[in-house]
């Protein structure tokens, strides 16, 4: 019971933190690629493996921090979002190719390296 409540407090944070970083960029930039979701991703996908690569052994460190924060931080319903509205939007196709290969291929990239530093 106790993890599932470390979940939720650090799914809240997580999507908070998310929200208010959206709309920061957003505010300061105008792009027609989603760069916040981008950066948010390869950020918490770098925190998150270098979490797994430090191997902690302390009980609420996975439930919390990487379930909960960093996968309330990191989303991926906002980047199929994305996805969606640059493929439904004429002559985006290129932004959508471009974007999928930074998303997924950052993101992946981030991990990795966050994995193998410890």
């Amino acid at each position: 019971m106790i993890q599932c409540i470390l979940v939720m407090l650090g799914g809240g944070i997580g999507a908070v933190i998310r929200g208010f970083v959206t709309d920061v960029f957003n505010q300061k930039f105008n792009t027609s690629l989603p760069i916040p979701t981008l950066l948010i991703n390869v950020v918490g996908s770098f925190c998150i493996g270098l979490l797994m690569g430090m191997c902690l052994n302390i009980n609420w460190i996975n439930p919390f921090i990487i379930v909960g924060i960093l996968g309330g931080l990191t989303t991926f319903s906002t980047l199929s979002s994305e996805l969606v509205k640059l493929l439904t939007t004429p002559k985006q196709i290129n932004l959508f190719i471009l974007y999928s290969i930074l998303q997924y291929g950052v993101s992946f990239v981030a991990c990795l390296l966050g994995y193998y530093l410890f």
